[in-house]
């Protein structure tokens, strides 16, 4: 029964000591696997560089016209500054927000006729009700009747494109003067989201018609519903060099976790193995010279032996 009993503990013994030592040789991967989802969190957050981008406002305008009439590649492309703009809700947005305030604007000349242009300007802003502001005072300059006529401008219709929700659009003439010749205009207005476009189109000889007004307003528009939504000027990177540190870094706690237990395991058994050889030869080396001890002397064992003889 004694004997049951014993067995019985040892097995209980066993059983108890198993999950011990199996958990314990999983937990150097578990705490690797800690370190490394702790060290990518990390560098998600923190190593990175933000800065403003102004020249990726070109993705807000159209890159040709698609008229025949005018060069298919822009003469002009250039980042408008809110402080060069005609707008005063825009400098009063970038005086709050300057990382998402801006403009761009591009211009096409003519591919026949000098006096054929166009140009395509859009604002950037912070929100759309900002956006509101700006296009209410775009369209206010093509309604203005007193500085209209200070630039010999004359608006000859006023229109609206059904295929670009409230869009504002006037025909406008300009008569001729001792520097310039007379010239027909046609500006269209519209907002989409946080961006206002502003487009005109101007002729000398009547090339440019309210249809060709219309298709580029489509073209901008169709964009502008692709790109606007999620757009912003901040640009995040990541430095090459002290990404490739984090990443050695990570690797090489990770490795020494989940590498120097065994390592140091092994060295511990090396270690008592050398102590038990070294305890067998100390224990056969006292044996040796208890023997030596015990044993009678040469001419003991001499007179032994003639004794035996005899």
């Amino acid at each position: 029964m004694r004997a049951a009993g014993c067995s019985a503990m040892a097995e209980d013994q066993t059983t108890w000591r198993r999950p011990h030592w199996r958990h314990a040789a999983h937990a150097p991967r578990v705490v690797a696997s800690v370190v490394v989802v702790v060290a990518a969190l990390g560098y998600v957050v923190l190593v990175k560089s933000t800065r403003i981008d102004h020249s990726s406002l070109s993705a807000l305008v159209i890159p040709q016209t698609g008229l025949t009439a005018l060069k298919p590649k822009p003469v002009d492309a250039e980042f408008v500054a809110p402080t060069k703009s005609a707008f005063a809700a825009v400098k009063e947005a970038a005086s709050s927000d300057p990382g998402e305030t801006g403009g761009y604007g591009k211009e096409w000349s003519g591919s026949t006729s000098s006096g054929d242009a166009a140009t395509q300007l859009v604002e950037f802003l912070p929100t759309s009700a900002q956006a509101r502001l700006v296009r209410a005072e775009a369209e206010a300059e093509y309604s203005d009747k007193s500085s209209l006529q200070a630039a010999h401008i004359t608006v000859t219709a006023r229109f609206s494109v059904p295929t670009v929700p409230g869009a504002f659009g006037v025909r406008v003439a300009t008569a001729k003067s001792s520097t310039t010749s007379a010239t027909t205009g046609t500006a269209i207005v519209f907002q989409q989201g946080r961006v206002v476009a502003v487009e005109y189109l101007q002729s000398s000889t009547g090339g440019l018609s309210r249809a060709d007004a219309t298709t580029v307003a489509e073209a901008e528009h169709a964009l502008l519903e692709r790109s606007e939504p999620g757009f912003s000027m901040t640009r995040t990177t990541r430095p090459l060099a002290l990404s490739l540190l984090c990443g050695l870094a990570t690797l090489v706690v990770a490795g020494l976790i989940l590498f120097l237990p065994g390592l140091l395991r092994r060295r511990r058994a090396r270690r008592q193995a050398r102590q038990r050889e070294q305890a067998r030869y100390e224990y056969r080396a006292r044996g040796g010279k208890a023997m030596r001890r015990r044993r009678p002397p040469a001419w003991a064992q001499r007179a032994r032996s003639a004794g035996s003889i005899r």
